[in-house]
């Protein structure tokens, strides 16, 4: 050997990354459990190691979450890191999973206390469901028969609406007949509006569990609303109009949800206007949804008191910024994380000009994403029916009053991004035009905001004086000379008044 060779790097003596560590104890745990007995100790020792690695990675987070999703592995969210000898591993557990119709796997701390026969019969019931015509429907079934609390299966539509395969994305030949490129475009966009429904009520429910789990003193994490915002984030940069839509959802029994849900969406709407990143734009969704969460502290008969609030019930309101904060910081997830998402909720009442609560001595503005937040949240509340508050402003006159609280409660520029950006009749506005029809505004098409034309679903009602879609009309774009539209709006109002939920007609 030459003397002067440098020596074989030590990599291979170091341990492979703890993400490939933790896809390996998993191999070798169903391997062992599909070969051994129980009183096996090759079987033994696969349980106890895959336990402890999973009690170490829940060190700083709620639980441990493995996906699959279009042939690659994402361990907490961030796409598995392994080295170049465990490609065989890999590949072969992505088929494991593929053969199973297996989104994902969720394990929680809890594992710890779970008996051995329980941990290999779960192995023993993952594995063998492939033998059955519809394996995840039969997983899901014997895992909740054995009641395994301390694992789940992840559907695949819970943790990814995929982007529309290019297939479909792709235009239809020029040979194609008119009526199926119309029906082609149909089927799209019933997809969307079917994905964008299921990932808006997804991310309800993992607020709502976030909430619950902090309410009874228990510990939460951040990989469920997490997931949802970044799919959320993915379906806006294809098509915010439908998001746009989705967010006139009001819940008068569940305000707080779908307030946070509504601010998110109208935050990551508006921070894709001003060109944020990808990045960015999750971390924006992800302040913006927990903006609110402090509200678990204000007592109930506060939060939903129908007359105005006494001076120290109004101090105790205000400590929800805070409390929002002090909640952020418990949640089980990374220092990183956390810290990212931090500002924004404890900046979104103090106002631009710094005069709103709570009170601070800072003199350095709010920051880009507390800008942003608080026109969404301002916005959306306005036009909200509150407990204490029985008409809502129309979308329109929202606006107009914001308009008032430019360059003092909000950074003006953003402000008029945010107005262009949702029209002067945002979508949801109940219109009343001439010829006694009323309408709700449905979308804008156009290429640029001078260019937008406005459209609207005609409502008719029934013998019983409710509201059914009629048909969808063009009011072309504004004219300034006329001020007017090709068709002339009487009068602006408020869907709630007259019982319609927007949602439901423009979706």
């Amino acid at each position: 050997m030459n003397a002067t060779a440098k020596p074989l790097s030590d990599t291979r003596k170091q341990p492979p990354p703890l993400s490939q560590q933790f896809l390996q104890a998993l191999h070798i745990l169903i391997n062992s459990a599909r070969l051994y007995q129980d009183n096996n100790r090759l079987l033994v020792e696969s349980v106890d190691r895959f336990v402890a690695i999973v009690r170490h990675l829940t060190k700083e987070e709620a639980d441990v979450t493995l996906l699959s999703r279009s042939g690659i592995f994402y361990l907490q969210q961030d796409k598995l890191v392994y080295r170049k000898n465990a490609m065989g591993l890999v590949q072969t557990l992505l088929l494991f999973f593929e053969k199973r119709g297996l989104g994902g796997l969720r394990f929680y701390p809890m594992i710890a206390e779970a008996r051995l026969d329980q941990i290999t019969r779960f192995a023993r019931i993952l594995d063998q469901s492939v033998q059955h015509e519809n394996p995840a429907a039969r997983l899901h079934e014997q895992l909740r028969s054995n009641q395994f609390s301390w694992v789940e299966d992840i559907d695949i539509t819970e943790i990814s609406v995929e982007e529309t395969p290019m297939a479909e994305k792709t235009e239809p030949p020029d040979h194609e007949e008119p009526d199926q490129k119309i029906e082609l475009e149909e089927t799209k966009r019933l997809k969307k509006r079917k994905e964008g429904i299921k990932t808006y009520s997804y991310t309800i429910l993992s607020l709502q569990e976030v909430a619950h789990k902090i309410s009874i003193g228990r510990q939460a994490g951040i990989n469920k609303p997490m997931r949802m915002i970044q799919n959320m984030v993915d379906m806006i940069i294809d098509d915010s109009n439908m998001f746009m839509s989705l967010s006139t959802i009001r819940d008068y029994d569940d305000y707080t949800f779908t307030h946070s849900i509504n601010v998110a969406i109208l935050s990551i709407c508006l921070g894709l206007q001003i060109g944020l990143s990808k990045t960015s734009l999750e971390t924006l969704g992800l302040s913006a949804l927990f903006h609110d969460l402090g509200k678990i502290d204000i007592p109930k008969d506060i939060l939903n008191k129908p007359d105005r609030l006494t001076d120290s019930e109004f101090k105790l309101m205000k400590q929800h910024s805070l409390n929002s904060v002090r909640r952020i910081i418990r949640l089980k997830t990374s220092s990183e994380k956390k810290g990212k998402i931090l500002l924004p909720p404890f900046e979104h009442h103090l106002k631009y000009d710094l005069s709103g609560y709570p009170q601070t001595p800072r003199h350095k503005p709010i920051s880009l994403l507390g800008r942003i937040i608080t026109i969404a949240d301002v916005f959306d509340a306005l036009t909200a029916t509150r407990v204490y508050r029985d008409v809502a402003l129309s979308p329109d006159r929202a606006l107009g009053f914001m308009l008032e609280g430019s360059g003092k409660d909000f950074d003006p520029l953003l402000l008029k991004v945010f107005i262009n950006m949702i029209g002067m009749y945002p979508v949801g506005t109940l219109l009343m035009l001439d010829h006694d029809e009323m309408g709700l505004v449905s979308k804008y098409n156009g290429e640029s905001e001078q260019a937008k034309e406005l459209w609207v679903l005609l409502l008719k009602t029934d013998e019983k004086g409710e509201f059914h879609k009629d048909r969808e009309i063009n009011l072309g774009q504004w004219n300034p000379k006329s001020g007017t539209f090709n068709r002339r709006i009487l009068e602006s109002l408020h869907p709630s008044a007259y019982g319609i939920q927007p949602a439901e007609f423009i979706l």
